[in-house]
């Protein structure tokens, strides 16, 4: 163990940050925009909650997410009934401290987002936004040290794993039925304004992918897995063939 530099602890909360995204229960599909210090977090409005947790082992801190308020109302309107927020957000506060490396992670606490985030003095938080809008924020702060180089965890799964071996882990039953944005995407491009402006009825509009590549499958914005278009009964749908894990998002 050995003290981290700024720059370390904005690495750390940027691993943690990526992975806990894919099992946190957005109400609209978001992405890390980016890492702040705690004082330059942005305000989520007084709707919204935070739970928070302390965590030790491989390092020791304090972990927090928290959601505004579209995402409060996703959870409380559950098709299973209003869902508790320590519960719904658990998963993500234990898959964030498994990227740290093996440590266990006390009872969550619901929380004024202001007074969550003060308690994580010296932290970082990072961002998770969508069209200018910030969803949620996902902060860590340590008491002291945190390992030097941590490496990235293999996999969500294996961050899971991680989390279970150091300590209690609830149920992800919970989530089951909160509903979540799939997209599939065939590729992107970039166009200037005019360029826009001048599309007409039969213009082609070329993409960054060769004919027949994969396609993006993504949950939430976050991307998950790839595989090809068919169609089935008339409808278009994919056929998975790769499950993305997080650290190879930019392999074919």
């Amino acid at each position: 163990m050995s003290t981290a530099t700024h720059a370390d602890v904005h690495a750390f909360v940027t691993q943690a940050a990526e992975a806990a995204l894919a099992v946190l229960p957005l109400a609209s599909p978001g992405t890390l925009t980016g890492v702040v210090p705690v004082a330059s977090a942005p305000d989520l409005g007084d709707e919204g909650t935070a739970v928070s947790a302390n965590f030790a082992g491989a390092a020791t801190g304090r972990v927090t997410v928290v959601v505004g308020e579209a995402t409060l109302e996703t959870l409380l309107t559950s098709p299973e009934g209003a869902l508790d927020p320590v519960d719904a957000l658990r998963p993500a506060l234990e898959t964030a401290v498994a990227t740290l490396g093996p440590c266990v992670l006390e009872a969550g606490v619901e929380q004024d987002p202001a007074a969550a985030l003060g308690a994580l003095d010296g932290g970082a938080v990072a961002v998770i936004g969508a069209g200018g809008e910030t969803l949620a924020l996902i902060g860590i702060t340590f008491s002291a040290d945190v390992p030097a180089a941590a490496a990235p965890v293999a996999s969500a799964t294996s961050a899971a794993a991680a989390a279970v071996a150091g300590g209690p882990r609830r149920t992800m039953d919970l989530l089951r039925d909160v509903q979540m944005d799939v997209t599939v995407e065939l590729g992107r491009t970039s166009m200037t304004v005019h360029d826009l402006l001048a599309l007409t009825p039969g213009a082609v509009v070329e993409l960054d992918r060769a004919a027949g590549s994969p396609a993006d499958i993504l949950v939430n914005g976050q991307l998950i897995a790839r595989g090809e278009v068919v169609v089935v009964d008339e409808d278009y749908a994919i056929r998975v063939t790769e499950i993305v894990t997080p650290g190879t998002e930019a392999g074919a």
